[in-house]
Protein backbone atom coordinates (compact mmCIF):
# COMPACT_ATOMS: atom_id res chain seq x y z
CA UNK A 1 0.00 0.00 0.00
CA UNK A 2 1.64 3.23 -1.19
CA UNK A 3 0.92 6.91 -0.81
CA UNK A 4 1.28 9.23 -3.76
CA UNK A 5 5.00 9.93 -4.22
CA UNK A 6 6.12 6.62 -2.68
CA UNK A 7 7.93 3.89 -4.58
CA UNK A 8 7.61 0.14 -4.13
CA UNK A 9 10.94 -0.99 -2.66
CA UNK A 10 10.35 -4.50 -4.03
CA UNK A 11 10.49 -3.10 -7.57
CA UNK A 12 13.89 -1.41 -8.08
CA UNK A 13 13.87 1.39 -10.63
CA UNK A 14 10.11 1.92 -10.51
CA UNK A 15 9.06 5.60 -10.55
CA UNK A 16 7.04 7.10 -7.67
CA UNK A 17 3.34 6.26 -7.88
CA UNK A 18 1.02 9.13 -8.86
CA UNK A 19 -2.61 9.64 -9.80
CA UNK A 20 -1.51 9.50 -13.45
CA UNK A 21 0.63 6.36 -13.54
CA UNK A 22 -0.79 4.05 -10.83
CA UNK A 23 -2.83 1.92 -13.26
CA UNK A 24 0.11 1.52 -15.62
CA UNK A 25 2.29 0.42 -12.69
CA UNK A 26 -0.28 -2.26 -11.76
CA UNK A 27 -1.94 -0.59 -8.77
CA UNK A 28 -5.54 0.29 -7.91
CA UNK A 29 -6.77 3.50 -6.24
CA UNK A 30 -7.85 2.55 -2.72
CA UNK A 31 -8.62 6.06 -1.50
CA UNK A 32 -7.49 9.54 -2.41
CA UNK A 33 -3.70 9.52 -2.66
CA UNK A 34 -3.27 5.83 -1.67
CA UNK A 35 -2.69 2.97 -4.10
CA UNK A 36 -2.45 -0.78 -3.77
CA UNK A 37 -4.76 -3.74 -4.39
CA UNK A 38 -8.33 -4.23 -3.26
CA UNK A 39 -9.08 -7.21 -1.01
CA UNK A 40 -10.18 -10.28 -3.00
CA UNK A 41 -13.82 -11.28 -2.84
CA UNK A 42 -14.89 -14.72 -1.59
CA UNK A 43 -18.13 -15.70 -3.31
CA UNK A 44 -18.71 -18.51 -0.79
CA UNK A 45 -18.50 -16.22 2.26
CA UNK A 46 -20.18 -12.84 1.98
CA UNK A 47 -19.32 -11.82 5.54
CA UNK A 48 -15.63 -12.63 5.06
CA UNK A 49 -15.60 -10.54 1.88
CA UNK A 50 -17.19 -7.63 3.73
CA UNK A 51 -14.58 -7.82 6.48
CA UNK A 52 -11.69 -8.02 4.01
CA UNK A 53 -12.94 -5.03 2.02
CA UNK A 54 -13.54 -3.04 5.18
CA UNK A 55 -10.05 -3.80 6.47
CA UNK A 56 -8.56 -2.78 3.12
CA UNK A 57 -10.44 0.53 3.19
CA UNK A 58 -9.37 1.29 6.76
CA UNK A 59 -5.72 0.44 6.05
CA UNK A 60 -5.79 2.77 3.03
CA UNK A 61 -7.28 5.65 5.04
CA UNK A 62 -4.75 5.27 7.84
CA UNK A 63 -1.89 4.99 5.32
CA UNK A 64 -2.83 8.48 4.13
CA UNK A 65 -2.35 9.86 7.67
CA UNK A 66 0.78 8.04 8.86
CA UNK A 67 2.43 11.23 10.05
CA UNK A 68 -0.63 12.58 11.91
CA UNK A 69 -1.66 12.32 15.57
CA UNK A 70 -4.57 10.03 14.87
CA UNK A 71 -6.06 6.67 15.92
CA UNK A 72 -8.96 4.46 14.98
CA UNK A 73 -12.16 5.17 16.88
CA UNK A 74 -15.07 3.24 18.39
CA UNK A 75 -16.78 0.85 15.95
CA UNK A 76 -13.90 0.87 13.45
CA UNK A 77 -11.29 0.08 16.11
CA UNK A 78 -13.39 -2.71 17.64
CA UNK A 79 -14.14 -4.26 14.25
CA UNK A 80 -10.43 -4.18 13.34
CA UNK A 81 -9.67 -5.82 16.70
CA UNK A 82 -12.18 -8.57 15.88
CA UNK A 83 -14.84 -7.69 18.46
CA UNK A 84 -18.38 -8.59 17.39
CA UNK A 85 -20.75 -5.64 17.70
CA UNK A 86 -24.54 -5.59 17.90
CA UNK A 87 -25.84 -5.13 14.35
CA UNK A 88 -27.20 -1.65 15.08
CA UNK A 89 -23.71 -0.46 16.10
CA UNK A 90 -21.74 -1.96 13.20
CA UNK A 91 -20.40 0.35 10.52
CA UNK A 92 -18.72 -1.34 7.57
CA UNK A 93 -18.95 1.66 5.25
CA UNK A 94 -16.97 4.34 7.12
CA UNK A 95 -13.61 4.60 8.89
CA UNK A 96 -14.07 6.31 12.26
CA UNK A 97 -10.95 8.10 13.53
CA UNK A 98 -10.11 10.27 16.53
CA UNK A 99 -7.66 13.16 16.78
CA UNK A 100 -6.42 15.02 19.83
CA UNK A 101 -6.69 18.73 20.58
CA UNK A 102 -6.02 20.96 17.59
CA UNK A 103 -4.56 18.18 15.46
CA UNK A 104 -5.61 18.04 11.80
CA UNK A 105 -9.06 16.52 11.41
CA UNK A 106 -9.32 14.37 8.25
CA UNK A 107 -12.03 15.26 5.74
CA UNK A 108 -12.78 12.41 3.35
CA UNK A 109 -15.91 10.81 1.96
CA UNK A 110 -15.32 7.53 3.80
CA UNK A 111 -14.03 9.05 7.06
CA UNK A 112 -15.97 10.06 10.18
CA UNK A 113 -13.75 12.23 12.40
CA UNK A 114 -14.02 12.61 16.18
CA UNK A 115 -12.03 14.89 18.48
CA UNK A 116 -10.90 14.60 22.10
CA UNK A 117 -9.25 17.05 24.46
CA UNK A 118 -7.24 14.19 26.01
CA UNK A 119 -3.93 12.95 24.56
CA UNK A 120 -4.13 9.78 22.47
CA UNK A 121 -2.60 6.86 24.36
CA UNK A 122 -1.80 4.30 21.66
CA UNK A 123 -2.29 0.75 22.95
CA UNK A 124 -1.26 -1.17 19.84
CA UNK A 125 -0.70 -0.90 16.10
CA UNK A 126 -2.58 -3.39 13.97
CA UNK A 127 -0.73 -3.48 10.62
CA UNK A 128 0.47 0.05 11.39
CA UNK A 129 -3.06 1.20 12.31
CA UNK A 130 -2.99 2.81 15.81
CA UNK A 131 -5.71 1.84 18.28
CA UNK A 132 -6.32 2.96 21.84
CA UNK A 133 -6.92 0.56 24.72
CA UNK A 134 -9.98 -1.61 23.88
CA UNK A 135 -11.80 -0.33 26.98
CA UNK A 136 -11.49 3.23 25.66
CA UNK A 137 -13.11 2.17 22.40
CA UNK A 138 -15.80 0.40 24.42
CA UNK A 139 -16.52 3.69 26.21
CA UNK A 140 -16.68 5.46 22.84
CA UNK A 141 -19.72 3.33 21.95
CA UNK A 142 -21.83 5.03 24.65
CA UNK A 143 -24.62 6.05 24.81
CA UNK A 144 -25.67 2.72 23.29
CA UNK A 145 -28.28 0.58 25.00
CA UNK A 146 -27.07 -1.02 28.24
CA UNK A 147 -27.52 -4.54 26.82
CA UNK A 148 -25.47 -3.59 23.75
CA UNK A 149 -22.68 -2.28 25.97
CA UNK A 150 -22.64 -5.56 27.91
CA UNK A 151 -22.42 -7.51 24.65
CA UNK A 152 -19.38 -5.45 23.63
CA UNK A 153 -17.82 -5.90 27.08
CA UNK A 154 -18.24 -9.67 26.87
CA UNK A 155 -16.61 -9.50 23.44
CA UNK A 156 -13.42 -8.10 24.97
CA UNK A 157 -13.04 -11.11 27.29
CA UNK A 158 -14.17 -14.00 25.08
CA UNK A 159 -13.09 -17.58 25.80
CA UNK A 160 -11.15 -17.85 22.53
CA UNK A 161 -8.52 -15.22 21.71
CA UNK A 162 -9.62 -12.66 24.34
CA UNK A 163 -8.24 -9.15 23.99
CA UNK A 164 -8.13 -8.78 27.78
CA UNK A 165 -8.65 -10.75 30.94
CA UNK A 166 -11.60 -9.73 33.09
CA UNK A 167 -9.13 -8.50 35.73
CA UNK A 168 -7.32 -6.33 33.15
CA UNK A 169 -10.63 -4.94 31.94
CA UNK A 170 -11.75 -4.02 35.47
CA UNK A 171 -8.37 -2.50 36.29
CA UNK A 172 -8.36 -0.28 33.21
CA UNK A 173 -11.94 0.87 33.82
CA UNK A 174 -11.01 1.83 37.40
CA UNK A 175 -8.04 3.87 36.14
CA UNK A 176 -9.82 5.64 33.29
CA UNK A 177 -10.10 9.44 33.41
CA UNK A 178 -13.53 11.02 33.43
CA UNK A 179 -14.04 10.91 29.67
CA UNK A 180 -17.31 10.60 27.82
CA UNK A 181 -18.82 7.13 28.20
CA UNK A 182 -16.80 5.98 31.19
CA UNK A 183 -19.76 6.34 33.57
CA UNK A 184 -21.86 3.98 31.45
CA UNK A 185 -18.99 1.51 31.18
CA UNK A 186 -18.62 1.43 34.95
CA UNK A 187 -22.36 0.87 35.31
CA UNK A 188 -22.51 -2.13 32.96
CA UNK A 189 -19.18 -3.63 34.02
CA UNK A 190 -20.81 -5.69 36.78
CA UNK A 191 -22.82 -7.57 34.11
CA UNK A 192 -19.82 -8.46 31.94
CA UNK A 193 -18.84 -12.13 32.04
CA UNK A 194 -15.70 -13.72 30.60
CA UNK A 195 -15.41 -16.94 28.59
CA UNK A 196 -18.48 -16.59 26.37
CA UNK A 197 -18.17 -17.78 22.78
CA UNK A 198 -20.49 -15.44 20.90
CA UNK A 199 -22.58 -12.31 21.08
CA UNK A 200 -25.68 -14.52 20.93
CA UNK A 201 -24.71 -16.37 24.08
CA UNK A 202 -24.41 -13.02 25.82
CA UNK A 203 -27.80 -11.98 24.45
CA UNK A 204 -29.36 -15.21 25.73
CA UNK A 205 -27.93 -14.70 29.22
CA UNK A 206 -29.14 -11.10 29.38
CA UNK A 207 -32.66 -12.09 28.35
CA UNK A 208 -32.76 -14.51 31.27
CA UNK A 209 -31.40 -12.09 33.87
CA UNK A 210 -33.52 -9.18 32.62
CA UNK A 211 -36.57 -11.42 33.13
CA UNK A 212 -35.55 -11.86 36.77
CA UNK A 213 -34.07 -15.35 36.47
CA UNK A 214 -30.75 -16.23 38.12
CA UNK A 215 -27.60 -15.63 36.09
CA UNK A 216 -26.38 -19.01 34.75
CA UNK A 217 -22.75 -20.07 34.86
CA UNK A 218 -21.06 -19.46 31.51
CA UNK A 219 -19.31 -22.40 29.81
CA UNK A 220 -20.17 -24.68 32.70
CA UNK A 221 -18.17 -27.95 32.78
CA UNK A 222 -20.15 -31.19 33.06
CA UNK A 223 -18.43 -34.56 33.46
CA UNK A 224 -20.38 -37.33 31.73
CA UNK A 225 -19.48 -40.76 33.10
CA UNK A 226 -21.25 -42.63 30.30
CA UNK A 227 -18.63 -41.47 27.79
CA UNK A 228 -15.83 -40.56 30.19
CA UNK A 229 -15.68 -36.99 28.93
CA UNK A 230 -16.20 -33.47 30.23
CA UNK A 231 -18.37 -31.20 28.10
CA UNK A 232 -18.95 -27.50 28.45
CA UNK A 233 -22.48 -26.16 28.11
CA UNK A 234 -22.99 -22.55 26.97
CA UNK A 235 -24.80 -21.69 30.19
CA UNK A 236 -25.70 -23.90 33.10
CA UNK A 237 -27.69 -24.01 36.32
CA UNK A 238 -25.66 -26.60 38.21
CA UNK A 239 -27.98 -27.29 41.13
CA UNK A 240 -30.96 -27.88 38.83
CA UNK A 241 -28.89 -29.56 36.07
CA UNK A 242 -30.32 -27.29 33.38
CA UNK A 243 -28.24 -26.33 30.36
CA UNK A 244 -29.16 -23.38 28.15
CA UNK A 245 -27.45 -23.41 24.76
CA UNK A 246 -27.55 -21.14 21.75
CA UNK A 247 -27.90 -22.97 18.45
CA UNK A 248 -26.60 -20.93 15.52
CA UNK A 249 -27.37 -23.82 13.11
CA UNK A 250 -23.90 -23.38 11.59
CA UNK A 251 -23.31 -27.14 11.49
CA UNK A 252 -26.53 -28.10 9.70
CA UNK A 253 -25.51 -30.37 6.83
CA UNK A 254 -22.13 -31.24 8.37
CA UNK A 255 -22.78 -34.89 9.18
CA UNK A 256 -19.66 -35.47 11.28
CA UNK A 257 -20.27 -32.44 13.48
CA UNK A 258 -23.98 -33.24 13.79
CA UNK A 259 -23.09 -36.76 14.97
CA UNK A 260 -20.63 -35.38 17.55
CA UNK A 261 -23.33 -32.98 18.79
CA UNK A 262 -25.83 -35.86 19.06
CA UNK A 263 -23.40 -37.95 21.16
CA UNK A 264 -22.69 -34.93 23.38
CA UNK A 265 -26.39 -34.19 23.89
CA UNK A 266 -27.18 -37.80 24.72
CA UNK A 267 -24.31 -37.97 27.24
CA UNK A 268 -25.51 -34.81 28.98
CA UNK A 269 -29.06 -36.16 29.17
CA UNK A 270 -27.82 -39.47 30.59
CA UNK A 271 -25.99 -37.41 33.25
CA UNK A 272 -29.36 -35.94 34.23
CA UNK A 273 -29.11 -32.61 32.43
CA UNK A 274 -32.09 -30.96 30.78
CA UNK A 275 -31.03 -29.03 27.66
CA UNK A 276 -32.98 -25.98 26.51
CA UNK A 277 -31.96 -24.58 23.15
CA UNK A 278 -32.28 -20.99 21.97
CA UNK A 279 -32.20 -19.87 18.34
CA UNK A 280 -31.95 -16.44 16.73
CA UNK A 281 -35.67 -16.50 15.95
CA UNK A 282 -36.53 -17.28 19.58
CA UNK A 283 -34.28 -14.49 20.86
CA UNK A 284 -36.11 -12.02 18.62
CA UNK A 285 -39.37 -12.91 20.42
CA UNK A 286 -38.13 -14.43 23.68
CA UNK A 287 -41.26 -14.70 25.84
CA UNK A 288 -41.80 -18.42 25.24
CA UNK A 289 -38.10 -19.22 25.54
CA UNK A 290 -37.74 -17.42 28.89
CA UNK A 291 -40.94 -19.05 30.14
CA UNK A 292 -39.58 -22.51 29.32
CA UNK A 293 -36.38 -21.86 31.30
CA UNK A 294 -38.37 -20.49 34.23
CA UNK A 295 -40.72 -23.51 34.20
CA UNK A 296 -37.75 -25.90 34.10
CA UNK A 297 -36.14 -24.20 37.10
CA UNK A 298 -39.38 -24.41 39.08
CA UNK A 299 -39.90 -28.09 38.24
CA UNK A 300 -36.34 -29.08 39.03
CA UNK A 301 -36.36 -27.19 42.33
CA UNK A 302 -39.64 -28.77 43.37
CA UNK A 303 -38.29 -32.23 42.63
CA UNK A 304 -41.07 -32.97 40.15
CA UNK A 305 -38.48 -34.33 37.74
CA UNK A 306 -35.30 -36.24 38.46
Amino acid sequence: MLRAGDTDTSRPGEPPVTCRNYARLGYERLTRGVYGHHAPADESDERLTKRRQFRSMVEAVMCAYKSHDIALYGPTALQVLGVSLPTALEDWQACHVIVSGRAYRPVRREVVSHRTTHPLRIWARIKDMPVLHPVEHWAQMAPARESDMVEIGDGLVRRQSPLLSLADLRRHVADMPRVSGVRQVKRVLRQVVSNTDSIYETRTRLLLTEAGLPCPTVNHAVHCRSVGRTYHVDMGYEAEKIAVEYDGLIHVGDRRTMEIDAVRRRALQEAGWLIITATAQQLANPVEFVRSVEAALILRRSGTTR
